[in-house]
């Protein structure tokens, strides 16, 4: 709008600044040319005043009445002065130019007698200023008066015609009284002329701000903003117009350099933009660009669309976490905002039902001027099937070599269930009856026995059975620990190895399967227990201790299993945990017992140390994360 005009404001405020300057230079100069010309005016009044009291001294050392009378007339009668009169100490006037108040008495407290007659005794001299009285006339104008006093001089009181004695200082005062009216007027034209030369002043000096403004501001500024607007619109190309070398002419030369490096950003970007979209449709893994706050899908590439068997267009009109289950979703959701993420081993749904497993790498990114989450997704549905079947080909295995063991555990209840039916065989044959308390307590030994043979075998079924390793759940980690002695307890009772179990109560859960778990700790124990064995055979007379102990430190559950067995040795102690090594014979391992450990222990978010000593033994510290809220956790994979 043309009343936002830069210019417009410019004209405003220095003319209003002029107008202030103007007007208090005027009125100073008006102030001081008053002053000067009122104070010449008093010069003038009291020259004239001191030329008419000389003129009429011989008159008034002669006494002729006629003849001041006349002079007074005379003098009174000039279109400038008002009045002139003479009055005697007393007040009296007795010369006036008006000649009604000849004769009358003035009061002392009069303009013309109140300077001498301040105090109680009335001053012998006067200074001009407090001579001057200014005061306004019957007709409105300004009047100046100026009194004179006529002293008592050697010829006034030595004249032969006087009475006045030489002790009276004043005989009277000349008084005469000067119209102002003449110099007010022309102060007044003088004031127009000032006033009017002010605004001339004013007015050409806005004209010359028009002009100027309009040259060297309105219109350089208004080819900038053509300028903007052009590169607002989109046009880089045209350039701003502008020769003056002000700083407006910099700024557009500037501008016209910002334009110059904004199309060579244009062309930089959108050769980037196609290299992005070349290496974004070509990645080998599936990638999601969403919407920082919905998780709505904005752009995918085209393995995207192969592997999740949608098309672009559907997952266009989807939420990221509609891929996922609700607790996954919520997961996600909760932790990929605030910063870059990885979260392994998520359970996504493809478009057929059919469920694959991904790893996410996501990250939060201002994308194209919007605030988005760039993520990575990596298919490990083969990976994680390949590690369920080694796993579960491991536990197999370890299952065989556990059946030496569990032939032990379960001949001890079948040898009670079997001295029980002989003991009851015995007595049929002989004839005997068999007291029902002695049947009872027979029977009872039996039934439990069962049930611990039945015990045993479920535990074997329910351990080799195939886990599903995202289904992942708060877990005691006492449990699984108690669990290997239900199979392995009595043959290493039989095997003179000495158990001491140390586990704290109250523990926090950890976040794991139990039965993989368990496969953990089976391995640990079964290779303490070969290598305090190997450590027997060679002729080693110690006693065979295996020590197993649970505790709480910081927000960590840590394990402790520590064997007196032969130690590791130092070369070969940082390969213990790679696929298929192993320093067992061959036929009494596959090497892969303490990888898959190392394995399950990382899915748990858990590490794994050892420690040992080649003759002293050997010590694993396995350390996992607390599960602080196990409610949250219930049925959560792997994050």
């Amino acid at each position: 709008m043309w009343y936002r005009s830069l210019g417009l404001r410019l004209i405003f405020v220095v003319g209003a600044v002029t107008s202030v300057v103007f007007a208090v230079f005027f009125y100073g100069t008006l102030q001081t040319q008053s002053r000067e010309t009122l104070d010449e005016m008093v010069r003038s009044v009291h020259l004239a005043s001191e030329i008419v009291r000389r003129s009429l001294r011989y008159d008034m050392l002669q006494y002729q009445p006629e003849r001041l009378h006349r002079a007074i007339d005379t003098i009174g009668g000039h279109e400038r002065i008002d009045k002139v009169r003479i009055f005697n100490a007393l007040g009296r006037i007795i010369y006036s130019s008006h000649k009604a108040e000849m004769g009358t008495y003035l009061d002392k407290s009069a303009e013309q007698c109140y300077a001498c007659h301040t105090r109680e005794e009335p001053f012998e001299r006067l200074d001009t200023a407090e001579r001057t009285r200014i005061f306004q006339s019957e007709a409105g104008y300004r009047v100046l008066g100026m009194i004179n006093p006529i002293y008592n001089e050697p010829d006034c009181f030595n004249g032969s015609c006087h009475v006045h004695p030489p002790d009276q200082k004043v005989l009277g005062v000349l008084d005469i009284d000067v119209s102002l009216e003449g110099m007010d007027r022309a102060l007044e034209r003088m004031r127009t002329h000032m006033f009017l030369l002010a605004g001339c002043a004013v007015i050409t000096i806005a004209a010359i701000l028009v002009v100027l403004i309009h040259r060297f501001l309105n219109r350089p500024l208004q080819q900038l903003l053509q300028g903007i607007e052009r590169v607002s619109a989109g046009d880089l190309s045209t350039p701003i117009v502008v020769h003056s070398r002000d700083e407006i002419g910099v700024l557009a030369k500037s501008f016209n350099t910002m334009t110059e490096r904004l199309r060579a950003s244009e062309r930089e970007l959108r050769e980037s933009e196609a290299k992005y979209r070349s290496l974004f449709e070509n990645d080998p893994n599936p990638i999601f660009v969403l919407d920082l706050e919905t998780f709505h899908i904005l752009d995918v590439n085209i393995r995207a669309v192969e592997t999740y068997e949608y098309s672009r267009e559907e997952l266009l009109a989807m939420s990221f976490l509609d891929l996922a289950e609700e607790k996954d979703a919520q997961k996600i959701r909760e932790l990929a905002t605030q910063a870059c993420i990885f979260l392994p081993r998520v359970r996504h749904r493809k478009k057929s039902g059919d469920y694959l497993y991904v790893n996410i790498h996501s990250c939060p990114r201002l994308h194209l001027g919007r605030d988005v989450i760039i993520a990575n997704i990596a298919d490990i549905t083969d990976r994680v099937q390949t590690e369920a079947q080694l796993i579960q080909a491991a536990k197999m295995a370890t299952l065989g070599e556990m059946s030496a063991g569990v032939a032990h555990e379960l001949n001890q209840p079948l040898n009670a269930i079997r001295i029980g039916c002989e003991f009851f065989l015995k007595k049929v044959r002989r004839g005997e009856p068999v007291e029902a308390h002695t049947m009872a307590k027979v029977a009872t030994q039996i039934v439990e026995q069962v049930e611990r043979a039945s015990g045993i075998i479920n535990h074997l079924r329910e351990f080799g059975r195939r886990s599903d390793a995202f289904e992942m759940e708060p877990v005691d980690i006492n449990r699984p620990i108690q669990d290997v002695f239900t199979v392995l307890g009595q043959q290493l009772r039989l095997r003179e190895i000495r158990v001491e179990l140390d586990l704290a109560q109250g523990l926090p859960p950890v976040l794991g399967v139990a039965n993989r778990l368990e496969q953990v700790f089976l391995n640990l124990v079964m290779n303490a227990r070969d290598a305090m064995e190997e450590k027997r055979q060679r002729g080693e007379d110690e006693e065979m201790v295996l020590y197993i102990r649970t505790f709480q430190e910081g927000d960590k559950v840590v394990v402790m299993v520590r064997d007196t067995g032969t130690g590791i040795p130092e070369g070969i102690r940082e390969r213990i945990f790679e696929p298929f090594f192993t320093t067992k014979e061959v036929g009494r391992g596959t090497g892969l017992g303490l990888s898959i450990s190392y394995g399950i222990i990382k899915e748990c978010g858990g590490s794994i140390e050892v420690h040992s000593e080649e003759g002293q033994g050997t010590t694993f510290r396995l350390t996992f994360p607390a599960c602080q809220e196990p409610e949250m956790w219930a049925g959560w994979r792997a994050v």
